[in-house]
């Protein structure tokens, strides 16, 4: 399995996560380029195994965004429906309003945000 984030929260436990059989990719990237990324990541076979706007943060509100993907055989068409998707919202709501140039404090509140929903949903799928 496959972690790609832009949240530097989760390089702190990747050792954790390895131990656990899933792969850290960190990325230089904003929220949409990490959507783009994954886009990529898609087309090449990988399957998603986590919504691209999942919790209640709007994509023009936080800068941070991570999901977990799986390699597959083939182009999974419904994970590049919902990346597709995902990346038309994303711009969307940017058109509409831009992204504030948060505080050091308000990006690190959205980097736990990001890292708490996204740790519980990785326990799930790496205990089933």
């Amino acid at each position: 399995m496959l972690l790609v984030t832009n949240n530097k929260k989760f390089i702190e436990i990747e050792n954790e996560l390895l131990a656990k059989g899933m792969e850290v990719e960190f990325l230089e990237k904003d929220y949409i380029g990490v959507l783009q990324h994954a886009r990529d990541l898609i087309h090449s076979g990988y399957e998603l195994l986590t919504h691209p706007l999942y919790g209640s943060v709007k994509p023009n509100e936080t800068i941070y965004r991570t999901m977990v993907l799986k390699p597959g055989s083939q182009l999974d068409f419904n994970s590049l429906s919902l990346i597709e998707d995902a990346i038309q919202t994303a711009e969307k709501f940017k058109k509409n309003k831009l992204t504030p140039n948060w505080t050091e404090r308000v990006k690190d509140d959205f980097r736990v945000i990001d890292y708490d929903l996204m740790s519980k949903t990785i326990s799930r799928i790496i205990n089933d």
